[in-house]
């Protein structure tokens, strides 16, 4: 919920990614973008300037003069970018690619400036005429939801949180299911990616889309939260890495290729990983001449504790670690955000299983290694 509660609070434009989608200059692209403004409430020798998102890079520009201004340049593909008037703190956001365009309206009335000639920026209308009420709403019933203390009026809220879900999901799969050749159906995906229930679901839905509007910067995240959230995912193959050992020499996982390997994280200021050490220990000393052995990643800074308690725990298996704390590499790599954690890889180098401990691990070996 904290998660899903930061990113709805993120203003639509915010979740543009900036100077990711264009550059001044781009051979491939054989046309390139004019927009032709005609807005009144603007001052002669107002400076206009288009810039790329959160960077604030900028496009191009030009002067006002009585109110008309043209800009020109090349993108390499569509992206929200904003009209910013130097002097004014009005400014009007656009989600364009190389299109004829025309603005026209009055600065000082938003409601007014109309954008005209790109295919694009309409889909953004429509997108932000449909979502935006439908974020408000939802950020509402979760600001409900984290100030609720009474667990059956909680449950209650989140009952409608969850068909507010489901409706919102509703509207962005109709989206995109009306606009599989639109940049913005990435944008619209991209906006509710938190209410997908795993990457599989979302990569299904995105994959759906034409080629067109697998670009740009909603696409590239989308793209990377897709393969970012596999990393670890049972079924998935394990991302070989290399640490040094307690003796600095370095070990990879790939070096214990053809064995069942338990990569174990954890540290020595764990108080759950000590409590869970035993039963890993028990895991080894039944199944270590059965093709199975373990691989101890410490979250550790210290050495010297690290070592001791590796003495202490009786943990005779290899350990690796950088002694980085959180920062440890390989934890970064696998996204652990707590430990103890595991992975069980097969021989193949494919991970079959995660976090089982206890008695689950000891089930697991005992249907594999029989």
């Amino acid at each position: 919920m904290k998660k899903l509660l930061i990113i709805l609070l993120m203003p639509v434009l915010a979740m543009a990614q900036g100077g990711q989608g264009f550059t001044m200059m781009q051979p491939q692209v054989s046309a390139g973008f004019v927009i032709k403004g005609n807005l009144s409430g603007l001052k002669d020798s107002t400076e206009v300037i288009l810039k790329g998102g959160n960077d604030g890079k900028i496009i191009a520009k030009d002067k006002v003069k009585k109110g008309v201004f043209t800009l020109k340049g090349k993108l390499s593909e569509p992206d929200i970018f904003q009209l910013s008037f130097t002097g004014y703190t009005q400014a009007v956001d656009l989600f364009i690619a190389n299109d004829a365009i025309t603005i026209s309206g009055d600065l000082n009335q938003p409601g007014s400036v109309q954008i005209k000639g790109s295919a694009t920026e309409t889909d953004y209308e429509a997108f932000k005429a449909t979502f935006n009420p439908l974020f408000e709403e939802m950020r509402g019933k979760v600001q409900l939801i984290n100030g609720e203390k009474e667990p059956a009026k909680r449950d209650s809220l989140i009952l409608g949180y969850t068909t507010l879900r489901n409706t919102v999901m509703t509207a962005a799969m109709n989206f995109v299911k009306d606009k599989p050749a639109s940049a913005v159906s990435s944008l619209a995906l991209f906006a509710v990616m938190p209410l997908f229930e795993g990457p599989v679901e979302l990569e299904n839905v995105f994959t759906q889309l034409q080629p067109a509007a697998r670009k740009g910067s909603f696409a590239r995240e989308i793209e990377k939260k897709i393969a970012d959230t596999k990393i670890g995912m049972i079924g998935s193959q394990a991302l070989d890495f290399t640490q040094k050992d307690v003796d600095g020499k370095p070990v990879s996982l790939a070096s214990f290729r053809g064995k069942y390997v338990l990569v174990d994280f954890w540290a020595s200021w764990c108080k759950p990983c000590r409590m869970e050490n035993p039963n890993v220990v028990e895991a080894y000393q039944n199944y270590k001449d059965k093709n199975f052995t373990v691989l101890g990643v410490s979250l550790d800074q210290s050495k010297n504790n690290w070592l001791q308690a590796i003495q202490a725990d009786k943990l005779s298996w290899t350990h690796v670690s950088d002694l980085q704390y959180w920062n440890n590499a390989v934890a970064q790599l696998y996204r652990i955000q707590s430990i103890p954690a595991n992975l069980l890889v097969d021989p193949n180098g494919k991970i079959i299983a995660r976090d089982i401990r206890g008695e689950e691990l000891q089930r697991k070996l005992k249907e594999l290694l029989k």
